[in-house]
């Protein structure tokens, strides 16, 4: 079953008119039904009809019809509780106090009933769109490939580039060019000499690289506006067609052009063809946690549903890679926009409001990678938050002409979707002001709680499975949420307080982390943990002491335990787990030559099981030629995937041997490629791991696992209980293990408490921290590599000495 058909969406939309009818009749049916005054139990027996119509009709969603059936009767039962909410559930002014935070918590309960019909609206009528029309070569536009860079290394950006000038598409049509922004003037005649030492050698190195593959090296004299400036300044000595952007760590299969130039020669309006992020290794939450292999990522509710339905709305835009763009629209809004730090959907905003139109492809072209530590984690949202923050008090889409009102409904709903980290912090603490200081901020009988709340809470909770059911399974996005808003809600505050003071970060991508680890952010994160705990504890204390209270305990009880089981579930991502490799593995069955000593002519056939940007393992059948031991470790060896479907691109490879073993009546190998061999090899690498997209949509495929209501809430009860014991385990044994750190390196001894910082402001904490990854990381890479090191060259054809082969 193909992704498409898994999101179960169509390839054309209703008609325009057709819905137009369909919203005002649902609208005025629903606002009808939500103000009809009833009793608590007549509205009991509404709620639960309502429940039961939105279950039996969740099976079924998938029919355009039906799926808009449920979200009308859902609607209802969300608008009727709001205004039960509003007008019968405040304290009052008699208690000043109560009545404030009372506001607040309604004023949080309304920004997410808005993000409820919003959310309806975006994915009522979904669409995938059809193949991109066949073009003749001569009527193709000419490209210019960008890839933008500022910290990367050398062996990660000769992937990408060599992958993107090996993209099917005529030569003479196609241009590469590496956007340097780590070797510009001004960082070569930086104040600091080890900051320009290292600019210089960059520059240097690079510029080889892109001799070497015959791609167009690119810098500027200084440093400005960060991705945005470093692009533009590239496109001012360009004049292709069209753009295409790709991040560092961001590579293309060989048709992505194939697969979405042909949109432009049909439509003159249209700027903007977006495909997927697809990511090789999980993000630091998902890896932390824990999950299981068959819960999909957290991009894939975006990138798997949510876009389709921008898209349906004329709403897609620009998510920054892995995208192609019209040149004569960005350059009718004057280049990549700066004014905010998330240059993407800025850009795609401004040119939406010239009137040109986007679409959106849900194939995944690219494959990059996430960061690593919870640390880059939490800065790189922490950018996605304060640029959209940026751009809706800056360039508020309800305020800005030329857009279609869907277009403003798209841009206000992903712009207020980073409101999440307050609101999250919100719906954690509110229970805790009644537990603790005896606050009434939400007055309501007990029949009136399971007639309203627990019919609405139901009705949502069901609508979001039936909605996101592949995509996202119950309670992750709550989890995902409660993990970092203790994080990013200082950066949405201090956002709000200066718009235009951010500050663009890039994030590390290639970190690696030699052993379980405490995060060196933790703190926040443990101290609502603390809070949350504190408050169940209070909830029972108050259960005893006060029975006259036991009927609302129960209710904000309840809360609190829901909420005290999320962050115990999210505490486990400030347990940061071992990751030695700083390229993720790949699946795959590529058959390969190995060139042996003794026989150079007749080089022994095996398949690639797996590989990455750094080596391979290799199966080889056992024979008279190889058998166990005739291979020793650390030994050089040459490896040549035979890529039958580009054998242009097929280049031996220099490398190492890092282990041996027999399985069955096969050995198989685990190889190093060498250090310093010809950049050439990246061709080979670049296309043996990332050339064919029809990879990425068989590992799509697989994530699209469907889980119940029930199972997800058990599901997310187990992590919490796991995360709880595991994660405090981890925090007992973490002063002993930086104790053996420092020992280790003669350091000082630091406790745990001192090393978990507690800063006002949000860069204040995150970047001295990722500097220390990259310190880190910088000492690591100084120390020799014994693998790489121990081949010394020789015969081109690499063979094997003849002593490697001697005895078993």
């Amino acid at each position: 079953m193909s992704v498409a058909a898994a999101q179960s969406v169509r390839t054309e939309p209703v008609t325009t008119g057709l819905w137009s009818v369909l919203w005002v009749a649902a609208s005025i049916a629903v606002i009808g039904v939500a103000l009809v005054p009833t009793s608590t139990w007549t509205q009991a027996l509404l709620g639960v009809v309502g429940l039961l119509i939105v279950i039996a009709l969740r099976p079924v969603a998938h029919v355009t019809s039906l799926r808009f059936v449920m979200l009308a009767t859902a609607s209802a039962m969300v608008l009727r509780y709001w205004v039960w909410r509003a007008t019968e559930t405040l304290p009052g002014w008699d208690s000043p106090l109560s009545m404030t935070f009372a506001l607040a918590l309604l004023a949080t309960e309304t920004y997410t009933i808005c993000i409820f019909f919003l959310t309806c609206f975006m994915t009522a009528d979904p669409i995938t769109r059809p193949a991109a029309p066949v073009v003749s070569a001569r009527d193709l536009p000419t490209v210019d490939v960008l890839v933008p860079s500022f910290n990367e290394p050398a062996s990660m950006l000769a992937i990408t580039l060599a992958a993107a000038r090996n993209m099917h598409y005529p030569k003479e049509k196609l241009r590469v060019v590496l956007c340097d922004d780590g070797g510009t003037d001004q960082r070569m005649n930086h104040e600091d000499p080890k900051i320009a030492e290292q600019a210089i050698a960059r520059r240097a190195e690079l510029q080889k690289l892109c001799a070497d593959l015959g791609i167009i090296y690119s810098t500027r004299e200084r440093n400005e506006h960060a991705k945005a400036g470093n692009m533009s300044a590239a496109l001012e000595r360009l004049d292709g067609d069209l753009v295409a952007v790709f991040d560092a760590d961001h590579v293309p299969a060989r048709d992505f052009l194939a697969r979405t130039a042909g949109y432009f020669v049909t439509d003159d309006k249209l700027f903007l063809v977006q495909t997927p992020h697809f990511f090789l290794n999980p993000d630091p939450i998902n890896r932390n946690i824990g999950f299981i292999d068959s819960c999909p990522p957290e991009n894939e509710m975006f990138y798997g549903h949510t876009h389709l339905g921008l898209d349906r709305w004329d709403g897609t835009f620009f998510c920054g890679s892995a995208a192609l763009i019209r040149r004569a629209a960005l350059d009718s809004v004057g280049g990549f926009s700066r004014e905010t730090i998330t240059e993407d959907a800025e850009t795609a905003l401004d040119i939406h409001s010239a009137g040109w139109k986007s679409l959106y492809i849900n194939r995944a072209m690219i494959a990059g990678l996430q960061p690593e530590s919870f640390v880059s984690f939490i800065q790189q949202r922490g950018r996605w938050a304060t640029g959209m923050m940026q751009m809706l008090i800056l360039k508020n889409p309800l305020l800005r002409g030329g857009l279609g009102m869907t277009q403003r409904l798209c841009y206000i709903n992903s712009m207020s979707f980073w409101f999440f980290p307050v609101i999250r912090m919100v719906f954690l603490i509110a229970p805790l002001l009644y537990l603790f200081f005896g606050l009434e901020i939400f007055v309501a009988t007990y029949p009136e709680v399971i007639a309203y709340t627990i019919t609405y809470t139901l009705v949502s909770f069901v609508v979001q499975n039936a909605l996101f059911n592949k995509t996202r399974w119950p309670l992750i996005s709550e989890l995902y949420e409660t993990a970092q808003a203790p994080y990013l809600s200082r950066a949405v505050f201090k956002t709000f307080l200066s718009p235009r003071s951010a500050k663009f970060n890039v994030t590390t991508k290639d970190e690696t982390l030699d052993e379980d680890l405490i995060s060196p952010i933790a703190r926040p994160l443990l101290v609502l943990f603390v809070l949350l705990a504190a408050g169940v504890v209070m909830g029972g204390i108050r259960y005893v002491m006060f029975p006259g209270d036991r009927e609302v305990l129960q209710i904000v009880g309840g809360w609190a335990l829901f909420n005290f089981v999320l962050v115990g579930a999210a505490m486990q991502c400030i347990h940061e787990k071992q990751q030695r490799r700083g390229a993720p593995r790949v699946a795959m069955a590529e058959p390969a030559d190995l060139a042996l000593a003794g026989s150079p002519e007749r080089p022994l056939r095996g398949v690639v099981l797996d590989a990455s940007n750094s080596g391979v393992r290799v199966s080889l059948p056992m024979s008279d030629d190889i058998r166990p031991g005739h291979v020793v470790e650390g030994a050089p060896i040459a490896f040549r995937p035979l890529l039958e479907d580009a054998p242009s691109l097929s280049h031996p490879i220099k490398g190492s041997v890092r282990w041996s073993r027999k399985s069955g009546q096969e050995i198989i190998l685990g190889l190093e490629f060498a250090k310093g061999q010809p950049w050439i090899s990246a061709e080979t690498i670049g296309h043996m791991i990332y050339g064919r997209s029809s990879r990425w949509a068989r590992m799509r495929e697989r994530y699209f696992t469907e889980i119940g209501l029930v199972g997800g809430i058990v599901y997310v009860v187990r992590l919490a209980l796991r995360g709880i014991l595991r994660t405090s385990a981890a925090l007992a044994a973490e002063p002993a293990r930086r104790r053996r750190a420092a020992q280790a390196s003669g350091a000082i001894v630091v406790e745990l408490e001192d090393l978990l910082p507690s800063a006002p402001a949000f860069e204040d904490y995150v970047d001295p921290i990722s500097a220390s990854f990259v310190r880190a990381k910088e000492e690591r890479t100084r120390q020799p590599d014994a693998a790489a090191t121990g081949f010394q060259g020789g015969d081109p054809r690499f063979v094997l000495p003849a002593s490697m082969l001697a005895g078993e």
